[in-house]
């Protein structure tokens, strides 16, 4: 990480105390979205038989239908609210429904919770985010390269930054409604960069499922664990070769930010 410049400092330094308080509220709400979904993530998917078993009773009850418009209810609200990272919400969508209905359900899901950070992190950071981005230069220019380079291009943009799995989704959400993207661009942008990694996880659980498996464990105790690593593996290494492309893609269309993205996928 490369240490703030004497400019960095001085632009610090004419910050008012008010801004000051803004930058530390949101440095805490990005904080806490960061880790929140990382955590809450990991005992969805400790208990997604469970889980499973209470979606499989709404589908005997209120079929097929009904219970993925429930499900894509709750993946938006928790994902945008910043609760549950979409990674673990796309898996279990995959688990229940199978990897098509799993990824349609999944990708309903993202778009309602896209919306929804994206609306709360322009509520919550106001114009603040904007007025501090215009009184550092380099900062605008990035910023006026994602938001005000024509709405095809912002679409692109956007979605280079989606398709990694080191851009957080609620982060994301809160970058991109602070400094104003377009609405249509956020939409779409995310659409278009969440779908490959959302349907590679559901497809992913719908495989390990595929035998009656009733959690991660009897998949472990079905399939063997070499074989469960190796399937592991593979999804990691495809992600992976995704986001690399993807970030490669964003260096030649806004140089220097596709390298800078926060590591760690708790989106």
């Amino acid at each position: 990480m490369t240490k703030p410049s004497t400019s960095d400092h001085a632009a610090i330094a004419e910050l008012s105390s008010g801004e000051k308080r803004d930058l530390l509220g949101l440095g805490a709400l990005a904080a806490a979205w960061a880790l929140v979904p990382a955590g809450l993530g990991f005992l969805l998917l400790a208990r997604i038989g469970w889980v499973a078993e209470v979606y499989t009773g709404i589908i005997d009850e209120q079929g097929l239908v009904i219970a993925i418009a429930i499900y894509a209810l709750i993946f938006g609200l928790t994902a945008g609210l910043g609760l549950l990272p979409t990674y673990a919400q796309a898996i279990l969508g995959g688990w229940i429904f199978g990897t098509v209905f799993g990824t349609v359900g999944a990708m309903m899901g993202i778009l309602l919770g896209a919306l929804l950070g994206h609306g709360l992190a322009r509520l919550i950071s106001g114009n603040r985010v904007e007025a501090i981005i215009e009184r550092r230069p380099k900062v605008l220019a990035v910023r006026n390269a994602l938001v005000d380079a024509g709405l095809m291009r912002s679409i692109g943009i956007v979605a280079l930054l989606r398709v990694s799995p080191n851009s957080p989704f609620a982060l994301s959400n809160l970058a991109l409604g602070g400094s104003r993207t377009p609405l249509i661009a956020m939409f779409f942008g995310t659409a278009f960069g969440m779908l490959p990694r959302t349907a590679l996880a559901a497809g992913f659980a719908a495989a390990a499922a595929s035998d009656g498996s009733k959690d991660l464990v009897d998949v472990v105790r079905q399939k063997g664990l070499p074989l469960t690593l190796i399937g592991i593996l593979t999804l990691l290494i495809t992600v992976a070769v995704i986001a690399a492309i993807g970030n490669a893609a964003l260096k030649r269309v806004v140089p220097g930010v596709g390298g800078d993205q926060a590591s760690g996928d708790s989106s």
